[in-house]
């Protein structure tokens, strides 16, 4: 049986998104470890994070992801270099990037280096799911799946919501259900929720209906991905198509 998964962080942990042939289920893990323990049999994993870490140079995949999102660019952090991923504060690991690559680190590129450090770590410990853990990036894929435009309104407003479900839907129609019970499990109640709001359960739901195609039917930034000193490509992977002529290009897995 096949399983696909789209992986979040989503301020508590990783929540995840698991499409299987015969139905769906969401968790939240505590670490990548933890979804890796019970999903290692998963074909692919997307996860919305950073994975090969550049020496001396922003990633031509941060770039590329910024020109296509025009207004959403906002949403893409350049990604440290992989010395200062491992610094102790941000005032080092600033002073580490701008000498080594030539610019600074974002206050909010910094929040997540935490969660791109645990990826590296995890990949180095078990270089079994390099070939199955892929980077993604969920406005990304939602320019993908708007047809290559990116979606004008912000994941904070109804109307930015409703029209990634539909963005959803028409990839995977049993996402409305998925979306509607993960919020009402996730976010409830509003003075403890687990998933602070619908915009975590959106991405990785998007993450999880990419993996869920044939590798046929993604395209990546760049199309032609270097890769870093540990040999991890630089990459973002995204669909290629919108559903209709994903339709005729998906391959079943064996």
């Amino acid at each position: 049986m096949s399983k696909y998964i789209g992986v979040d962080w989503a301020s508590k942990g990783w929540f995840g998104v698991i499409l299987e042939d015969d139905g769906w289920d969401a968790d939240l893990f505590p670490s990548i470890w933890s979804l890796w323990k019970y999903h290692s049999d998963a074909s692919r994993i997307c996860v919305d994070v950073p994975i090969g870490l550049p020496s001396d140079e922003k990633r031509p995949c941060d770039v590329e992801a910024k020109a296509k999102l025009g207004r959403r660019q906002r949403s893409v952090f350049y990604t440290p270099v992989r010395d200062a991923v491992y610094e102790q504060n941000l005032d080092d690991a600033k002073a580490l990037n701008e000498a080594q690559a030539g610019f600074s680190i974002q206050n909010q590129a910094w929040s997540i280096v935490p969660r791109i450090r645990e990826v590296d770590e995890f990949l180095d410990m078990y270089p079994s799911a390099r070939d199955r853990l892929y980077e993604t990036h969920p406005e990304v894929c939602f320019w993908a799946l708007n047809g290559r435009t990116p979606v004008g309104e912000s994941k904070q407003t109804a109307a930015g919501v409703d029209r990634r479900r539909e963005l959803l839907v028409d990839e995977y129609p049993e996402a409305a259900d998925i979306l509607e019970e993960a919020v009402d499990t996730y976010t409830t109640p509003s003075y403890a929720p687990m998933v602070s709001g619908v915009d975590d359960i959106l991405d990785a739901l998007v993450a999880a209906v990419t993996a869920r195609r044939s590798t046929d039917a993604w395209a990546t930034l760049p199309v032609a991905p270097g890769t870093d000193e540990r040999d991890l490509p630089m990459r973002i992977v995204h669909p290629s198509t919108t559903n209709q002529t994903r339709l005729s290009t998906l391959e079943p897995d064996a």
